[in-house]
């Protein structure tokens, strides 16, 4: 909490800074000045110096009551802070707004929950039907190595050398199976993520349709 207001006080101290001078053109004639110099000794004046924007100052009217305070000029590393904070807080604004839209959007389409479930299902069901191809192929490729060695198993048995050319397609079997182990592995954590996140925009789905409904009430 201290952080964030800070952070806002120092955007609130880029447009004070910006608008002192501007302030006494226009207020000079009516307003009085008070402000502290670097000792914190108090100052009053008709016009303001550098010393009174540098520290900050209060503008006072003719029956000596404070009407504005301006704060004190930011220095350059606050005033980056400031313009970084800005920034982030702008960029947070964007993703709202774009989070916002498509809520709007998903309520549009999709009727109901089962509708909107429905509609997320088909990228799990692909995922599902990927996986089965991957099973299938790695069977296939595991089988295959099998009975490579298998007869490698024989060769040996018989108290004959294995031939390099069987050696190689060994080591290019075991590799295949690898390769289709992995990828069958990356299939099925994708469509765990995938179940997880259908899950949350369902359950997000789920409350902004009871809150939309709620309001209609």
């Amino acid at each position: 909490m201290h952080k964030t207001t800070s952070s806002l006080i120092l955007i609130g101290l880029l447009a004070c800074s910006a608008s002192a001078l501007a302030w006494q053109t226009k207020h000079s004639e009516n307003y009085r000045y008070s402000w502290r110099d670097d000792s914190g000794l108090p100052h009053y004046s008709d016009s303001l110096n550098s010393e009174a924007i540098k520290n900050g100052y209060d503008v006072i009217n003719s029956s000596g009551l404070v009407v504005r305070h301006v704060q004190r000029q930011l220095t350059p590393e606050e005033r980056k802070v400031a313009e970084a904070e800005k920034a982030k807080a702008d960029a947070a604004k964007a993703a709202a707004d774009r989070q916002h839209a498509q809520d709007e959007q998903m309520l549009s389409a999709y009727p109901n929950e089962q509708v909107f479930r429905d509609s997320q299902q088909a990228e799990i069901d692909e995922l599902t039907q990927a996986i089965r191809t991957t099973q299938i192929n790695l069977h296939a490729q595991e089988q295959n190595l099998a009975q490579l060695l298998s007869h490698v198993a024989d060769i040996k048995h018989d108290g004959k050398p294995v031939p390099a050319f069987l050696e190689k397609r060994i080591d290019a079997q075991r590799a295949a199976v690898t390769d289709q182990r992995a990828k069958l592995g990356k299939q099925q954590e994708a469509k765990v993520e995938a179940e997880k996140r259908v899950e949350r925009l369902v359950q997000r789905y789920r409350k902004l349709r009871a809150a939309e409904d709620a309001a209609t009430r």
